[in-house]
């Protein structure tokens, strides 16, 4: 069953990477590679989101219709990720009690080991206590070594500045 979702973000094609970072981040985030522009600024407008875009054109079209947007031209990743947290106060840390599923967009909610057993390898369900469970897909996650770089990688982006 889908959720009905409010978008906080609306990313473009080009920044698929940035997508899954803002999700793990706990923002809304609308991300559909084969969208085409007037979808992509539709969903903006409907939802009061800001579009986020490496494409020039776009942004001109967005901001002429009143839509958010920040144009990210050629930045990295991580130059990205310090630029929102600068302008919209982008959290720069991964808080397990909000965050989304990085596939889909949906809550991820905390399961305990017996509600997963079934779902992930045996090895996994003995070494950890607490998954994380996307309440529209159905995909499990758990804070395994994945989570340790990504907390890592935002340490050093927050000594960035």
């Amino acid at each position: 069953m889908m959720v009905n979702v409010s978008y906080e973000f609306v990313v473009d094609a080009m920044l698929g990477d940035l997508a899954k970072w803002l999700r793990i981040l706990g923002k809304s985030t609308f991300y559909d590679p084969q969208a085409e522009d007037e979808k992509l600024l539709l969903v903006a407008k409907l939802n009061g989101a800001v579009l986020l875009t490496r494409d020039r054109g776009l942004y001109f079209k967005a901001v002429s219709q009143g839509v958010e947007a920040l144009y990210l031209g050629e930045l990295e990743l991580d130059e990205t990720l310090i630029k929102l947290n600068k302008t919209y106060g982008l959290r720069l840390e991964v808080d397990l009690f909000d965050t989304r599923c990085p596939l889909c967009n949906g809550r991820l909610i905390r399961k305990n080991r017996e509600d997963v057993e079934e779902k992930v390898p045996a090895e996994v369900v003995s070494r950890y206590n607490v998954f994380l469970v996307c309440e529209n897909c159905g995909h499990v996650y758990w804070p395994g070594s994945h989570l340790r770089r990504m907390r890592e990688f935002l340490s050093r982006l927050k000594q960035r500045f």
